[in-house]
């Protein structure tokens, strides 16, 4: 391989209408080393990008996604394709994270011009839902069911598992690890929150505020998806003299490196979007009590659905509200050269401002 090589060429990216996928297709499109962006999705109505082309199909079809491959021809792959985690659904988990991710190596390992496949995989690999995690590290074990109690965060891990072994002689392949994604385009937690403080429910905190949370401004994680897509091809030409400089069959956690406590987060992205709530107006909620309400609603909306609805507030969220998520990111920064480009305060500004333009 010449130096030329090492640009990113042509790239597909699976999943680049949903939320982390357009801001790494944005991404692309302005990179001076890309040739051209493809975008597979099953949705490719919203979020869509001047240049980029797109192809409308869904990763759990093995003869489109290979027939996506063999008429773009990438180089590189980004596959962003999840459900989204509180969703009640083991069958579409399985069939999207594990099969859509099978898919997907199926066809990087038959067509040889793709080299430098990254998956979006999750922090939450490495946690079992019970306890804290304080400035956890890549070498913490991935855990599998039944330690592991969210299906979601299961089948995440066994993904990872596939793409990191998958890396070799033909292409070579890293994982990156998220943690607390948001930002413009966020349906899930920006305009919840925002919503909720909209509504004059901004004042409700469960527990204490005392746990640290990591969150990251959704363009920094684009950030390091192309900077991992790079650092693989270079170990085509350049391969590390030591295992400590590996990025190929690796994974890497991507924080803003500026945990929050996790309330005083919400309640700056609900002050940013004009709906401050002051401390003496806070409503603060005990654990268990929440957790006792959360039951109640959970089995409730069973009963009265017949399984088919949830209610907004479950047992998942309140623990995931309370428990302390922290990373150490230090094996990105010296591996991937990763610093965040935009910190916490302004990505939240730039997220209240998106809800007030676009968001319902």
């Amino acid at each position: 391989m010449s130096d030329e090589s090492v640009s990113l060429g042509t790239v597909l990216v699976f999943g680049g209408c949903g939320f982390l996928g357009h801001h790494i297709a944005k991404q692309l499109s302005i990179a001076p080393d890309v040739t051209k962006v493809f975008v597979f999705d099953v949705d490719t109505s919203k979020n869509r990008i001047p240049g980029v082309e797109y192809i409308a199909s869904s990763i759990t079809s093995k003869g489109d996604v290979d027939e996506a491959f063999r008429t773009v021809q990438p180089k590189v792959v980004f596959h962003t394709v999840s459900p989204g985690p509180f969703l009640k659904n083991n069958k579409l988990f399985y069939s999207v994270n594990v099969d859509g991710t099978k898919n997907i190596l199926a066809s990087a390992q038959k067509y040889e011009c793709t080299k430098a496949p990254v998956y979006t995989s999750s922090s939450s690999v490495i946690h079992d839902n019970r306890s804290d995690l304080i400035m956890a590290t890549e070498d913490a074990p991935v855990i599998y069911t039944p330690e592991q109690t969210e299906y979601y965060s299961h089948t995440k891990a066994v993904a990872e598992t596939l793409v990191l072994s998958a890396n070799g002689q033909n292409i070579r392949t890293a994982a990156i690890r998220p943690a607390g994604l948001f930002g413009e385009g966020d349906t899930g937690t920006v305009v919840s929150v925002i919503s909720n403080a909209r509504e004059g429910k901004g004042r409700m905190q469960i527990g204490d505020n005392s746990n640290l949370f990591d969150w990251t401004y959704v363009e920094n994680n684009a950030y390091a998806q192309l900077l991992t897509a790079r650092a693989l091809l270079r170990t085509y030409l350049h391969p590390p003299k030591a295992e400590s400089e590996r990025v190929d069959g690796e994974a890497f956690a991507i924080t803003n490196d500026e945990p929050w406590h996790f309330w005083t987060f919400t309640r700056a992205l609900a002050a940013a979007a004009g709906y401050p709530v002051s401390d003496d107006k806070i409503i603060k909620a005990p654990w268990g009590l929440m957790m006792g309400i959360a039951w109640v609603l959970e089995w409730g909306y069973w009963i009265l659905s017949f399984g088919s609805k949830e209610p907004r507030l479950n047992r998942a969220r309140v623990k995931y509200t309370t428990m302390q998520r922290t990373l150490d990111i230090t094996k990105a920064k010296r591996r991937l050269g990763y610093r965040p480009q935009i910190g916490m305060q302004e990505g939240i500004e730039r997220s209240a401002k998106w809800f007030l333009e676009s968001a319902p």
